[in-house]
């Protein structure tokens, strides 16, 4: 296998994985037209989003269980399609159970495509698996940061028929991975491992690091969820999806960024500053308007993101010898977290109202705060042989 990442084919999967978020991204949006369109209650609207974001939860680490056993490539380019597809009908649908269906589908499609086109990535990346890696995450950012800007904006200037143009991106992806398609389907060496090789496993501590997911992803997908629902009859769709945007494009900075900032200050340090730094952000968030607001939401998603390459690492670390595996656990893990916090969140918006909800996120980050106290500064080295 070339030393060498095959740029284009790295290129292809990383457009088409913008394009697949990018269409989850866009959910949270089309929450408050679907709440109006069906007279749904807050519990009954976020139950939406936690249908996509479980399936995905469930369906991604079983998939990936599949692709261990035999690689299913064309899965890439079906996941892009399907994800694309189900998302657009969702506004056209007649009925609250058809809308859900969709975006069960839609689940499905994403949960196919990550996977396999992880799979794909690593085998067209040569000696530079991490690098590849970073950049298909880097994607997926970039996808749920403008997926929302992009659903308004063609909804409010072109009405319904306009989130069919969201299937555009997609159909480029889809060329484009149709292009490369010889260099993305060259198959994975696999790596044979000594005999009598076990690689032991820290329960505990993949428990302990998968709470720290779920408390992070709670407070982003309770941000991207109650955000829209909160400050749309304040300030309107574009200005609640400039938001969004703002969170989640900041949050790709944050992402690139966390691994950097540990190797000069150290895991903990940098865990425990930016999730101060989040605290405080948002508390000034909650306090302030314009310009300001967007620019301590910017910093809140930078900071909540920077965490979490920093926290697959230390789940890779902690299970040596089953990478894959701890992918697959941390990427389910946020999903569902996000799926079933945002789900608690309705319950207690119908309970105590919008504003209340908005406080409570807002707090939350005190929890990962104290989680990350006993973050470990130092592992037992991960055998990077066997990524």
């Amino acid at each position: 296998m070339a030393s060498e990442i095959h740029r284009k084919s790295l290129a292809a999967i990383t457009l088409s994985h913008i394009t697949v978020d990018m269409q989850t991204g866009a959910l949270p949006i089309l929450l408050p037209l679907l709440l109006t369109g069906f007279g749904l209650s807050y519990a009954g609207a976020a139950a939406i989003m936690t249908a996509n974001q479980v399936v995905i939860a469930v369906a991604q680490p079983l998939f990936g269980l599949l692709g261990d056993r035999r690689s299913y490539k064309w899965l890439v380019w079906a996941g892009c399609l399907l994800t694309g597809v189900a998302m657009a009908s969702v506004l056209w649908l007649p009925s609250y159970g058809l809308v859900v269906l969709a975006v069960i589908l839609s689940g499905l499609g994403s949960a196919a495509f990550h996977p396999e086109a992880l799979s794909r990535v690593r085998a067209i990346s040569g000696s530079k698996a991490a690098s590849a890696t970073s950049v298909f995450f880097s994607g997926g950012n970039i996808g749920f940061a403008v997926g929302p800007i992009l659903a308004t904006v063609l909804l409010e200037r072109l009405g319904k028929p306009g989130i069919f143009l969201m299937l555009v991106p997609t159909a480029i992806g889809l060329a484009l991975l149709a292009s490369q398609w010889r260099f993305i389907t060259r198959d994975l060496p696999r790596k044979v491992r000594p005999a009598g090789h076990k690689a032991p496993l820290a329960l505990g501590l993949v428990t302990f690091l998968m709470s720290l997911i779920t408390l992070r992803m709670v407070v982003t997908g309770g941000l991207q969820t109650f955000i829209p629902l909160y400050y749309s009859p304040q300030l309107g769709n574009e200005a609640t999806a400039l938001m969004v945007t703002v969170l989640l494009i900041f949050g790709a900075v944050g992402t690139l960024s966390g691994g950097l900032l540990a190797d000069r200050l150290g895991r903990r340090p940098t865990m425990i500053v930016t999730i101060l730094l989040a605290l405080l952000c948002l508390w000034g968030f909650s306090h302030s308007e314009g310009w300001l607001r967007l620019v301590f939401l910017g910093i809140t998603g930078a900071s909540l993101s920077s965490i979490w390459p920093l926290i697959v690492v230390m789940m890779q670390e902690a299970m040596p010898g089953n990478v894959g595996l701890a992918s697959g656990l941390s990427l389910g893990t946020s999903y569902g977290a996000t799926g079933l916090g945002v789900a608690a969140l309705g319950a207690f918006a119908d309970h105590f109202g919008l504003a209340q909800t908005m406080t409570l996120i807002t707090l939350m980050p005190l929890a990962i705060f104290v989680l990350t106290l006993f973050v470990p500064e130092k592992m037992a080295k991960p055998a990077v042989a066997s990524d």
